[in-house]
C-alpha cells in the first residue's frame, strides 16, 4: 500500500474490518497514487529536461549575441576605418551606379559637390559642363560603355584651369557590375611645378627667349610649312659686337639689362610668327618665314642694325654697341637646323671680319675657309706639340746712335712641306680655339732661352720684347710660367719687354695693373703697342706702369704727303714724352719717315727700312759688330 495512504489511515483508525472489505478500494486509491507519484517524477523530469535544454538554448543565445556584438563591433571598426581612409586619401571618390546616379561620396567629394554648386541628387552628365575637354570625357565614357569591366586612368583639365588624375573602377559582385567608383586627385601644384621646369629647359632665364633647344624644333617645323608652302627660310646669326667689354667695364648686371633692351628692340620689327632665340652671352638667332625674296632678308637686317646701334641708357649712362649679323637659307643652303644654324654662324663671323655693324650672306667659299681653318688649327696643334714653331727677330735701333738695343721677337711656323703659315693666319686661329695660350709659352720659353744663350755668349745687354694678348696676359697659367722661366735661366727681367695693345684697356684695369706691378717686382717693363690705334686713353696712359710707347705706322706711313698725318705722329712723340715714356716708332719704310721721327726727337724705331726680321744668329752678328765698331 502506497505510504501517503497508510499515513492517512493512521491518521483515522479505522478496524481491521474494513480495511478488510475495502481491501480492493484501498488498492485501487493506493495505486492511484503510485500513478500519481510517478506521473509527478515523470512531470519533474520532463521539467528538469526541459529547463536544462532552456538553459543550453539561453546560454547559446547569449554567446550568439555576444558573438554578433563582437561582429556589429568590427563591423562598425571596419567602417569607420574605411572611412577615414576614404577621408584621408587627399582624393575626391564617387561611387555611381549603373543608371548614374550618385550612390556614395567622402568628404573631399562632398566638398567638391558644394563647391561646384550642384547637389547630391545630380546626374553624372550634369558635371560635364566643369570639363575643359567636355568631348574627351564624353568619349571615356562611351569607352565604358562598350567595356564596362575596364579600369581607367589619366588626367583631366577643368574650366578654371584645375588638373586632376583620375583612376576608375567597376564595382562588381558575382560577376556582376553594379556600379563604378571614381577617383580624382588635384595634381594642379604638380602640372604648374612641370610647366615651370620644362618653360625653363626650353627658354633662356634671362630674357624668356626660346633657348637653342626650343629653337632646333621650331626650325624643324618652319622647314615642314616652308617645304609644303614653298617658301624661303632665313636663319639670322646675330652677335653684338665688343660686348664683353661692357659686362668687364660696367658689370654683368649693366650687361643683363642691355641684353634685355636688345630683345625689345629685336621684337618691335619682328613679325610675331618669326622666333627670336637667345643662344646665351650675347648671341641671338633670328629665324624668318614665309620670305619672298632675299631683299626683304636685307632689309630687316637693315633694319635690326640700326635699332641696335642707337645708344642704350643703362643708368646715367650712354653705350653705342653694334652687331653682326650672318644669313642662312633654305633650301638654298641647306635643309637641316643644326647646319642652317652653323652656317649663319659662318656668314657672321664674315660680318665681323669685314669690319662689324654688317649683316653677309652664308657662301660655300666660307664653308671652304672654315674647313682650311679646321686644318689649320688641327695641324697648328700638332706643330706646337712637336715644337716647330720657332722665332725670329726684328731690331730696333736707338735712333741717336742707329745701333740695335733690343729686338721683338716674332713666332713664325713652317710646315714640313716647307709652306710658311702666316702670322695673322694662325695667330687668329689660336685666339679662336684657346690656342694662343699654348703659344704664348712657346713664345716665352723660347725667347727666354734666347737671351741665356746670348747672355752665356757675352751678348749681355740685349732686351728682347714678346707681344702677348689680353687673353695672354691675364691667363695665371701663363705668367706662372713667364716667371719660372726667368728663374730656371736666372735671367734679370730688364731684358724682357711684354707689348700689349690698346685692347687692354678694355679689361678689368685693376686686373692688369696688378699683374703688371707684379711682374715689375722682376724687373720687367712693358711697352703699348699700336699707340691711336684702337682705344686710346691718356688716364690709362697714367694708371698703368708703362715704359714704351709704340707709334702704329698707320700714323707714320703718309707723313710725307699729309700734313695730319705728320702732325698726329709728332702729337704722339711729345705725348709720350711727356708721360715719361720712351717712343717708338714702328713700320719705318724709308728715308723721310726716319728723318721725319728723328727731327722730332723719337727714341727708337723699327721696320724693314732699318732690318728685317732675323733669326738669332744674325742680330748676334749685327750686335757684336755694333759693340766691336763702339769699342774701336
Amino acid at each position: 500500500m502506497h505510504k501517503l495512504l497508510l499515513r492517512q489511515l493512521k491518521r483515522n483508525p479505522r478496524d481491521e474490518l474494513f480495511i478488510s472489505e475495502n481491501d480492493a478500494l484501498l488498492n485501487s486509491i493506493s495505486d492511484a497514487y503510485t500513478q500519481h507519484d510517478q506521473s509527478v517524477k515523470m512531470l519533474e523530469r520532463s521539467l528538469y529536461l526541459i529547463s536544462n535544454e532552456l538553459n543550453d538554448r539561453n546560454q547559446t543565445l547569449k554567446d550568439q549575441l555576444a558573438m554578433m556584438k563582437q561582429v556589429q563591433d568590427k563591423l562598425e571598426h571596419s567602417i569607420g576605418l574605411l572611412n577615414a581612409t576614404v577621408n584621408s586619401t587627399g582624393e575626391i571618390l564617387f561611387v555611381y551606379g549603373l543608371n548614374g546616379e550618385l550612390m556614395s561620396f567622402n568628404t573631399m567629394g562632398q566638398d567638391f559637390i558644394d563647391e561646384l554648386g550642384f547637389t547630391l541628387d545630380s546626374h553624372w552628365e550634369d558635371l560635364l559642363g566643369i570639363f575643359k575637354d567636355k568631348n574627351h570625357m564624353l568619349s571615356i565614357i562611351d569607352n565604358l560603355n562598350r567595356d564596362p569591366f575596364q579600369y581607367l586612368s589619366g588626367t583631366i583639365e577643368l574650366l578654371d584651369k584645375r588638373f586632376f588624375d583620375f583612376r576608375s573602377l567597376p564595382q562588381i559582385q558575382d560577376d556582376q557590375i553594379y556600379g563604378r567608383v571614381w577617383c580624382f586627385r588635384d595634381v594642379t601644384t604638380q602640372k604648374q611645378y612641370e610647366a615651370t621646369i620644362e618653360y625653363h629647359a626650353f627658354h633662356d632665364s634671362l630674357t624668356g627667349l626660346p633657348n637653342r633647344a626650343l629653337l632646333l624644333d621650331r626650325i624643324s617645323h618652319s622647314i615642314a610649312t616652308s617645304k609644303r608652302e614653298h617658301k624661303k627660310l632665313a636663319v639670322l646669326f646675330l652677335d653684338l659686337d665688343d660686348f664683353k667689354k661692357i659686362n668687364d667695364t660696367e658689370g654683368h648686371d649693366a650687361g643683363d639689362l642691355l641684353l634685355k633692351e636688345v630683345v625689345r628692340r629685336l621684337q618691335t620689327r619682328l613679325r610675331e610668327f618669326d622666333t627670336l632665340s637667345r643662344q646665351g652671352g650675347d648671341e641671338f638667332i633670328i629665324v624668318l618665314e614665309q620670305i619672298e625674296s632675299e631683299m626683304t632678308i636685307k632689309q630687316v637686317c637693315q633694319d635690326l642694325l640700326a635699332l641696335i646701334k642707337q645708344p642704350f641708357t643703362i643708368g646715367s649712362r650712354q653705350f653705342v654697341v653694334t652687331s653682326s649679323i650672318g644669313i642662312s637659307l633654305f633650301p638654298n643652303d641647306d635643309d637641316n637646323a643644326n647646319a642652317l644654324i652653323r652656317k649663319a654662324d659662318l656668314a657672321m663671323y664674315e660680318s665681323k671680319s669685314l669690319g662689324k655693324n654688317s649683316f653677309h650672306f652664308y657662301s660655300q667659299a666660307l664653308e671652304k675657309e672654315a674647313l682650311t681653318q679646321l686644318a689649320i688649327e688641327q695641324e697648328l696643334r700638332k706643330a706646337i706639340e712637336d715644337n716647330v714653331l720657332h722665332l725670329v727677330y726684328q731690331p730696333k735701333v736707338d735712333l741717336r746712335t742707329m745701333k740695335i738695343v733690343s729686338v721683338e721677337a716674332l713666332c713664325r711656323w713652317t710646315q714640313q712641306d716647307g709652306t710658311v703659315v702666316p702670322p695673322d693666319v694662325f695667330i687668329t686661329i689660336a685666339e679662336q680655339t684657346g690656342l694662343i695660350i699654348d703659344i704664348g709659352c712657346v713664345v716665352i720659353s723660347k725667347a727666354c732661352l734666347q737671351l741665356a744663350t746670348w747672355r752665356d755668349a757675352g751678348i749681355t745687354e740685349l732686351a728682347i720684347s714678346i707681344n702677348l694678348s689680353c687673353i695672354e696676359f691675364q691667363n695665371e697659367a701663363l705668367i706662372a710660367h713667364l716667371i719660372d722661366c726667368l728663374n730656371h735661366h736666372q735671367l734679370e727681367g730688364k731684358y724682357l719687354i711684354i707689348e700689349l695693345t690698346e685692347s687692354i684697356f678694355m679689361e678689368d684695369k685693376f686686373n692688369v695693373k696688378d699683374i703688371m706691378l707684379r711682374l715689375n717686382q722682376y724687373g720687367i717693363t712693358f711697352a703699348l703697342d699700336d699707340f691711336g690705334k684702337g682705344y686710346s686713353s691718356f688716364s690709362y696712359l697714367q694708371f698703368l706702369p708703362l715704359h714704351y710707347l709704340k707709334i702704329d705706322k698707320a700714323f707714320l706711313q703718309y707723313v710725307e704727303s699729309s700734313s695730319s698725318s705728320a702732325a698726329i705722329a709728332k702729337t704722339i712723340i711729345d705725348i709720350g714724352h711727356n708721360l715719361g715714356l720712351k717712343v717708338i716708332a714702328e713700320g719705318v719704310e724709308g728715308q723721310f719717315m726716319l728723318d721725319y721721327i728723328k727731327t722730332y726727337k723719337c727714341d727708337l724705331a723699327q721696320g724693314f727700312y732699318l732690318y728685317k726680321p732675323m733669326l738669332p744668329d744674325a742680330i748676334a752678328s749685327i750686335y757684336l759688330a755694333n759693340h766691336a765698331s763702339v769699342d774701336a
